[in-house]
């Protein structure tokens, strides 16, 4: 019994001596440099098995701080792509939207394209139809444009107006008082302006009898006259004229020959 006392009081005593030895190392001079209290460089206190006579010092992690009485983070922040996270993602957002706009604009551009690409077609489709027909003789070209003809036909009123008198709607102007326009119809006759003497003044195309005459009754409307005396109307004749009006002198109707589809309008004494 008096053996084991012995040992523990001995064992007592290493221990006391170990801890004032740990203890007073933290007064003894060395020439380390000094520490600041920080995070990450706390004072650890544990004992350890293999001790020296400097303290051991171990770092804490971050969400510890705050406990210890250190706070804040001190830890640099993530970088991606040479920018923090916040400004990552705010880029990030806007190049998103940038590219969304871009698509919607451009199929919204390409319809509308194609709908002016489909109306210019249809416009130059029938621009096409109608434009003059190109002939090409040797190396020159030309081009040449075919008038629209009218679905009807030149008429007479033969034999209905043989031999009745007819009145222009020049007449009724008081601007010509010496303008000679009454003449007198008759059907189936030859030309007279093909008679020595004769002179063809106009002609015209046109689709009836009585616009013949008028076509004669405006030329002396116009000069005030009466130099216009006959009108020749062919209501079978082919373009460009169908109607001719001029000077024929003294002739009467008596003195002119019978010829089939020929009428002529003489002018009234």
């Amino acid at each position: 019994m008096h053996t084991n006392a012995v040992r523990r009081r001995t064992d007592t005593h290493a221990r006391l001596q170990q801890e004032v030895q740990r203890l007073s190392a933290l007064y003894q001079y060395h020439n380390a440099p000094e520490v600041a209290p920080a995070h990450g460089l706390e004072y650890d206190d544990n004992v350890y098995p293999s001790s020296d006579k400097y303290p051991v010092i171990r770092e804490r992690d971050a969400y510890d701080s705050p406990k210890y009485g250190f706070g804040g983070d001190n830890r640099p922040p993530r970088i991606i792509f040479g920018m923090k996270v916040r400004t990552f993602l705010l880029v990030a957002s806007v190049m998103a939207l940038i590219i969304v706009g871009a698509a919607v604009g451009g199929a919204v551009g390409g319809r509308q394209l194609r709908d002016q690409a489909q109306g210019y077609n249809m416009f130059m489709n029938q621009t096409s139809s109608n434009s003059p027909t190109a002939t090409t003789s040797g190396s020159a070209s030309s081009s040449t444009f075919t008038a629209a003809t009218p679905t009807y036909e030149p008429l007479s009123d033969c034999p209905e107006s043989n031999n009745t008198a007819y009145t222009s709607s020049y007449a009724l102007r008081s601007s010509a008082t010496n303008a000679k326009t009454t003449f007198t119809k008759y059907c189936d006759l030859s030309n007279p302006l093909i008679l020595h003497g004769s002179a063809t003044l106009a002609e015209a195309f046109v689709y009836s009898f009585s616009d013949c005459v008028e076509l004669c009754a405006g030329y002396n409307y116009l000069h005030n006259d009466g130099n216009c005396t006959a009108a020749v109307y062919r209501p079978t004749g082919s373009r460009p004229a169908n109607c001719w009006v001029g000077s024929t002198g003294s002739v009467t109707a008596s003195s002119l020959n019978f010829t089939s589809g020929t009428d002529v309008a003489l002018l009234s004494a």
